[in-house]
């Protein structure tokens, strides 16, 4: 019974950030490995921070053109002081690459080792081609950002199911009018989308024109309401409702949910990048879905296009004195005792140490077919 608290206690622990001198100030050109590449990005530390304090990150996704460090410069003056700042650099701005998706969380999981990061105050933004991995990556971890932030972007309507892995998290939608490169339409469908369906959106549109640019940026002007709605936003993971929505190369878990094993159908995001049949099959809406509400220790589960699962429990969520029932698809898939295990608590907090999200039982289901 103990185990749980004594071990959110050292995951908060400003102790966990002192083994290290600490840099702070401007810090280009960072190198981090993300599986067989070196790859890079710009970050911020304010000088006045101290381990004590558990401080916002803010990720930032440059467009194409650019790089991280071009965009550590712009925004550490919007920010100010009272965020740590990292904008992870790819090639072209192709953030709806592996690559691209990698080195964001790679970075998060820096930054957040490194420094005393709040997870329940992080948040991705981006520019342009930032902000369409801002959507993409974003959706598809959504498990680990307070909100998301696109900036004159483009997400394509076969995606829009993957919005209901978002039910738990705040937008803010900025576009100019006069946008040439990424028409103005893209963002306004989506906060219309967002609005109809009850998400929590913000939509901000400018008729400003810069000389270098034309509609096709983020005018100095927008940025006061913007840091004002981010100083009041927070993550709220619930313990009694999930979703996802995934394709095949998007498995694993996801806070207290894994999909293991998905049907055959199921599209592939990567693949359709060069693969004309497996973009339309995605158009066409060929996701895996799984939601899971608990009422006290009865789970209800339904599934479209979902072979395997496991259900993560959380001390918070379940009553491990009691019996566990999981229904699947309304037909009993479980039901009896779970043992909490500690090894599992602890494999876990050092894969994902999010003090918020530990777990100390799974349960593996085969869906019937």
């Amino acid at each position: 019974d103990e185990l749980v608290p004594a071990l959110r206690r050292a995951l908060t622990d400003p102790l966990r950030w002192t083994r290290d001198a600490i840099k702070t100030g401007l810090l280009p050109n960072q190198t981090i490995r993300v599986g067989d590449q070196t790859m890079r990005y710009g970050l911020y530390v304010p000088p006045s921070y101290r381990p004590a304090r558990a401080y916002p990150l803010v990720i930032c996704l440059h467009g194409a053109g650019f790089n991280g460090d071009n965009y550590l410069e712009r925004w550490q003056p919007r920010l100010g002081d009272a965020y740590i700042l990292a904008c992870p650099s790819i090639d072209d701005g192709a953030w709806w690459t592996r690559d691209g998706e990698a080195v964001v969380l790679a970075v998060v999981d820096e930054v957040s080792r490194l420094y005393h990061i709040d997870p329940d105050r992080l948040f991705l933004t981006g520019m342009s081609n930032g902000a369409i991995g801002t959507d993409l990556i974003g959706l598809n971890h959504t498990d680990r950002f307070a909100a998301l932030v696109p900036m004159a972007g483009a997400f394509p309507q076969g995606l829009y199911p993957l919005f209901d892995n978002a039910r738990q998290t705040s937008f803010y939608l900025i576009h100019g009018s006069q946008d040439q490169v990424m028409p103005v339409y893209f963002s306004r469908n989506v906060a219309a989308y967002l609005k109809k369906n009850g998400f929590s959106v913000v939509y901000r549109e400018h008729d400003r024109v810069n000389p270098m640019a034309g509609g096709h940026f983020f005018p100095r002007e927008e940025l006061p309401e913007l840091v004002a709605w981010l100083n009041e936003q927070q993550r709220h993971p619930s313990l009694t409702e999930s979703t996802l929505v995934r394709d095949r190369d998007h498995l694993g878990r996801a806070g207290w949910v894994s999909l293991d094993q998905v049907a055959p159908e199921v599209a592939s995001f990567w693949a359709s990048e060069h693969d004309e049949e497996e973009g339309r099959r995605l158009e066409r809406g060929a996701f895996a879905r799984l939601v899971v509400r608990f009422d006290g220790n009865t789970a209800q589960v339904t599934t479209t296009g979902v072979r395997r699962y496991s259900l993560w429990l959380s001390p918070g969520a379940i009553d491990f004195q009691q019996p566990v029932r999981v229904v699947t698809n309304g037909r009993t898939s479980f039901d009896g005792m779970i043992k909490p295990d500690g090894r599992l608590l602890l494999e876990e907090a050092r894969r994902w140490p999010d003090p918020a999200q530990l777990v100390l039982s799974k349960v593996e289901i085969e869906v019937p077919q």
